[in-house]
């Protein structure tokens, strides 16, 4: 029974792969089941409270590196992202963000900042999460490099809805199911939480005479809040470093490069996203460019996971992507026919200069 009481730890702290148990026809497939969900409950464990991850990682910057807060050429931005994953494993992952990010000036120095809402829904184990998080960042030019400094801080609200969750306790032995009028055991447990979270980056730029990297490095959860819905457990949240390097590659007049790479990991666990972009730009047209890429996602000392077509438009200073993840893991012999898609909006607004005056003098 131990096996069978780690696993409540494990299903509430936000595990995205694997559905509750709800009716199971026999004991053995009740009993085979339960196995399934230790194995797989533990590997959640390993991952550890899954932060927000976006295909499209480079359009969400405040997402990205708090330090690439205002990084965008306008007066202001607001960004919009929608992921939609894995449909028809019994209930979806949604995923929304919004951002707005606005550039300030004093004397030769910028500070750059901006807000990030986002809301990650797994409704096939009721799991909620919100962030609203203030990010700032400050961005200084030594030599033509570009090098900031960013922090973010805000709020991060959990909730689950206990009743439809199922409890080892209620495993009904004669009957080979699961029976929720069942007392579930638990009293020390609550179906919601908040902590306080605080993120810090920094990146650096520079344009070279034939392309302009950039690249930044990031740290989530300095604090290590505590992260449970046990009130007798102190759970705490592992740190998240990430790198991160875009490349902007002219080619011609006409063609640019965009290459991308992002790692991130803690502990013993690791993610990567790598690709390209190549955009095609177009003079004197409502649409300014189009683009199409392919990304691969993966990590070291484990299988691939996913290879993801890319492609969208920039029109009247809109930018729109849309990617889908085609699964390239173990998981896609159960998985081939799932499909996760992401939608990303960025609104950039141009700069008015003023226009000059002509101001009539009576001397002439």
């Amino acid at each position: 029974m131990k096996v069978l009481k780690t696993l409540k730890v494990f299903a509430l702290n936000s595990c995205k792969l694997i559905k509750p148990i709800k009716s199971i026809q026999s004991s053995l497939q009740g009993i085979f089941s339960v196995l399934l969900c230790a194995s797989l409950f533990f590997l959640c464990e390993k991952t550890h409270a899954q932060d927000i991850h976006l295909t499209q990682f480079y359009t969400n910057q405040q997402n990205l590196n708090p330090a690439m807060v205002g990084m965008y050429d306008g007066a202001y931005r607001a960004v919009g992202n929608y992921r939609y994953q894995w449909p028809e494993i019994n209930k979806p992952i949604t995923t929304g963000m919004v951002g707005f990010d606005k550039k300030f000036f004093f004397f030769k120095d910028e500070i750059d900042a901006g807000i990030l809402v986002a809301n990650d829904n797994y409704s096939g184990f009721a799991l909620n999460t919100t962030k609203i998080f203030l990010t700032g960042a400050y961005k200084k030019i030594i030599k033509g490099h570009e090098v900031r400094a960013g922090i973010q801080l805000g709020a991060v609200i959990k909730s689950t809805d206990l009743s439809s969750q199922t409890f080892p306790d209620q495993w009904a032995y004669q009957d080979g199911i699961f029976d929720p009028t069942i007392y579930n055991g638990e009293d020390n447990l609550n179906g919601s939480q908040s902590y306080f979270d605080m993120n810090l980056g920094a990146a650096w730029s520079y344009k070279f005479k034939k392309f302009t990297p950039t690249v930044g490095f990031s740290i989530f959860h300095v604090t290590r809040p505590k992260d449970t819905y046990f009130t007798t457990q102190t759970e705490r949240l592992r740190t998240r470093q990430s790198v991160q390097v875009l490349v902007d590659v002219p080619i011609n007049a006409s063609i640019s490069a965009e290459p991308k790479f992002m790692y991130m990991w803690t502990t013993k666990v690791s993610d990567m996203l790598l690709g390209t972009n190549v955009k095609y730009h177009i003079k004197n047209a409502m649409v300014k460019n189009v683009y199409l890429g392919v990304l691969y996602r993966g990590g070291f000392g484990r299988n691939s996971d996913a290879i993801s077509p890319v492609a969208g438009f920039h029109i009247k200073n809109f930018d729109i992507g849309l990617s889908y993840d085609v699964n390239v893991s173990k998981l896609s012999a159960q998985s081939s026919r799932k499909t996760t898609f992401e939608l990303s909006i960025i609104y950039t607004a141009p700069v008015f200069l003023p226009k000059s005056l002509a101001i009539p003098c009576d001397r002439y």
